[in-house]
């Protein structure tokens, strides 16, 4: 009989011991690691993309003049590569446009820049007689952003902020002849639309 309450007393002394080192690792209440301390992340919405005709104007192309010719297309509008804040922290410009460029086609033009705001040049084959606007533009991308920092723990987000933000991707510049039907969504479909 001894021996044998000898026997379960150390069991439980190796149980009990087993429980004191486990213990520390499973301690009840402790946050779960959600994230890197320090990341910024943000969510977006309503992102898209569209023309901006920057510049633009109409001439006429007398029967008989047709040919390569440089005309001037008059400042109409300026799109500028930036942010706006609407709400709670504030993230830089930079970081805002660099985090709407990983969710477009295409390279973002960097904060800060602005198209042109003088006439542009624009060369074309003016082959028909006829009406026709000359442009220049940009494919514009535009979205409402809701960005957070994850905080010095890892357990969890702060600086939560909001705001709105543009850039462009790419510029264009030509001729569409205003009795003609360019593809829609394209740079020439644009400028017919505002400006025939």
């Amino acid at each position: 009989m001894g021996k044998r309450l000898i026997s379960v007393a150390a069991a439980t002394g190796v149980a009990a011991a087993s429980l004191v080192v486990l213990g520390p690792v499973t301690t009840a209440g402790a946050a779960p690691i959600v994230c890197e301390p320090g990341y910024k992340s943000a969510k977006w919405n309503d992102l898209k993309t569209s023309w901006t005709i920057t510049h633009a104007k109409q001439i006429h192309i007398a029967s008989g003049s047709t040919g390569t010719y440089t005309k001037s297309a008059t400042y109409r509008k300026t799109v500028t590569s930036g942010r706006e804040v609407t709400g709670g922290a504030s993230y830089s410009a930079s970081w805002v446009i660099s985090s709407m460029d990983a969710h477009v086609s295409g390279t973002l033009t960097k904060s800060g820049e602005k198209t042109k705001e003088t006439s542009e040049s624009v060369t074309h084959n003016f082959n028909k007689s006829g009406t026709y606007v000359v442009f220049n533009g940009v494919k514009k991308a535009s979205g409402y952003y809701t960005a957070k920092t994850c905080n010095t723990n890892g357990t969890g987000w702060t600086r939560e902020g909001y705001g709105k933000a543009r850039s462009w991707v790419v510029r264009a510049e030509g001729a569409v002849k205003c009795s003609e039907t360019p593809g829609t969504g394209t740079a020439p479909r644009a400028a017919k639309n505002a400006y025939c």
